[in-house]
């Protein structure tokens, strides 16, 4: 995990009625190590979906054509949106129900990914 993401593990968000600044700071480095460990795992960032306190991305195998749901939860119920990413398969882009849903770490969405690219693809 990058260091600038780590000073976040422990940082108690605002709660207001639009997200803050500092929610707003977090998500910038979040989407940035998101997209280093998905391009480690041999996975682009294809679509970065902003939310109040939360966001979701959908990850692309170029190579492939295999698509990949990330979801973080509310980042102000403590540690939670670290040890608890979702991540599942999806069998096109816009297929919001997926796979069967699985968690990790935030640092170890890389491997997950990875271990991902092992198995087969999700179809219907």
């Amino acid at each position: 995990m990058a260091n600038r993401l780590k000073k976040w593990i422990r940082h108690e968000f605002s709660t207001v009625c639009c997200a803050g600044e500092d929610y707003l700071a977090f998500q910038k480095d979040a989407r940035a190590d998101l997209r280093k460990q998905a391009s480690t795992a041999g996975y682009k960032l294809h679509k970065f979906n902003k939310n109040h306190y939360c966001f979701s991305a959908v990850l692309l195998d170029e190579e492939t054509r295999n698509y990949i749901y990330i979801s973080v939860g509310d980042v102000r119920c403590g540690r939670r949106w670290y040890e608890e990413v979702l991540y599942r398969t999806m069998a096109h882009e816009k297929d919001w129900t997926g796979g069967p849903n699985q968690f990790c770490a935030w640092d170890g969405i890389s491997a997950a990914l990875s271990g991902m690219k092992i198995g087969k693809a999700y179809s219907r």
